[in-house]
């Protein structure tokens, strides 16, 4: 329904467009004005059928600028001196946002608990785009060479069970040394998590990753091994409510959540090639590869680097006292 709404949208705006530019060389100032308001309220509602759809943003602004390109020169081409200095005025804006947004850094909201304490809901962070490698707006095609993430980078990245057409066995290959309880299981929570949650484009996930290709990990409750050593974990804060633990890995410092189920079946991975582990800080309250096995290097979108602002909702004002680098 929402697509179809989009296509009709687009189609309206681009008849809009067309007028617009009739009603400018017929000299119709009224007319040209009335259009114009008509294809501002009909951009708005675009973008908005855009986020619903989850549709990648950073293709959106190619698109948009190949767009104001495109009218750039039509507006050389029929001399139309209006269309020519408007379109050059969003050009140059578009490829201004287009190009930090696709190849330097990304903004991006906060949306669940998974990684509280250091990340809050409603926090705004900066994304790197350009951590683990350039790719080109809107896909998976790289531009550079791939940078290997490390252990401990909170990455942001597309998760597997998200994507409607993302095959289970891609996302745990080594199911078959798995006993065939626990292989079973483990295809019958992804195959669930997929019909409830997938999109066609998948949903971006902001996790902490604890394993690089070739690394062995084993997690029993809250103790985490990497290729046989334990993480060193310390206490800091206890009460009825929750446990605030030190974690270590690597040279990486970080906080970690925990409410005292410990709950959690024991896992054990040898992480593949071309594929990473991920998991949430906090640990009773996080869908994370516990739950989805590993993601691939081919959906990594860019490492959260900076807090540069928080707001939760629009009832209040926006916070920059949480600003800061991410552990």
């Amino acid at each position: 329904m929402i697509t179809t709404a989009l296509f009709f949208s687009i189609a309206l705006e681009i008849i809009g467009y067309l007028l617009w530019i009739k009603f400018t060389k017929d000299g119709s100032a009224k007319k040209r004005d009335i259009v114009s308001a008509f294809m501002f309220i009909l951009a708005i509602i675009i973008l908005y059928q855009i986020f619903k759809l989850n549709l990648d943003f950073g293709l959106i602004l190619l698109v948009a600028t190949f767009f104001a390109a495109f009218s750039w020169l039509l507006g050389k081409y029929i001399d139309l001196e209006e269309l020519r200095k408007e379109s050059k005025s969003y050009f140059f804006i578009l490829l201004a946002i287009t190009c930090i947004r696709s190849f330097a850094y990304e903004p991006y909201q906060i949306p669940s608990r998974s990684m509280v304490p250091g990340l809050q809901v409603g926090d705004f962070v900066l994304v790197n785009k350009y951590a683990y490698g350039i790719k080109f707006p809107g896909t998976h095609f790289l531009l550079s060479g791939l940078v290997q993430p490390k252990r401990n980078d909170v990455a942001v990245f597309i998760a597997p069970h998200t994507l409607c057409d993302y095959d289970p066995l891609t996302a745990r290959p080594d199911i078959s040394t798995l006993p065939v309880a626990e292989g079973q299981l483990f295809l019958n929570k992804f195959e669930d998590l997929q019909n409830s949650r997938c999109t066609p484009l998948g949903v971006k996930f902001v996790k902490r990753i604890i394993g690089i290709p070739g690394d062995k990990v084993e997690i029993k409750g809250y103790e985490i091994w990497i290729n046989g050593e334990k993480l060193k974990q310390k206490l800091l804060i206890s009460d009825s409510n929750e446990n605030l633990l030190e974690e270590t890995i690597d040279e990486g410092v970080h906080v970690i959540r925990t409410l005292g189920l410990s709950d959690y079946e024991q896992h054990s991975w040898t992480v593949p090639e071309g594929s990473y582990l991920a998991i949430g800080d906090n640990r009773d309250n996080s869908l994370d590869s516990r739950a989805w096995g590993y993601f691939s290097e081919n959906y990594l979108i860019g490492r959260a680097d900076y807090i540069w602002m928080h707001w939760e909702s629009f009832s209040e004002l926006p916070s920059f006292s949480r600003n800061s680098k991410i552990k």
